[in-house]
């Protein structure tokens, strides 16, 4: 039983590792992101609302934090490598769509 036992804690930790690393990755795409808007909000004539800053603020990392949650998950319970690839580009997919939500808000404003 030792040598299960000693693959599956491996398997865990690699697993653990998978999730910091796409954690990690997830908080630079967040910084781009927020440092995207306030590029972008510099060309602005009038100042807009808070909730237009909100938008990206909150809706942009939950994908990238659900994802890094499901990718180790999907890991360790020894899931398809297919549904492994395809979380984090769906995750990315919806990040990119709420910012481009938050961009056509932000033309009425600017």
């Amino acid at each position: 039983m030792e040598p299960q036992n000693s693959s599956e804690r491996k398997r865990i930790i690699k697993g653990i590792l998978i999730g910091i690393v796409i954690f990690l990755l997830s908080a630079g795409v967040f910084s781009m992101a927020i440092l995207m808007v306030s590029v972008m909000v510099m060309g602005c004539t009038k100042s807009p609302p808070d909730w237009v800053y909100m938008i990206v603020f909150f809706g942009f990392p939950i994908p990238l934090i659900i994802t890094s949650i499901v990718v180790p998950y999907l890991y360790i319970k020894r899931q398809r490598v297919i549904w492994m690839f395809f979380t984090p580009i769906a995750g990315l997919f919806l990040s990119c769509l709420t910012f481009l939500i938050w961009f056509l808000i932000l033309t009425q404003y600017c």
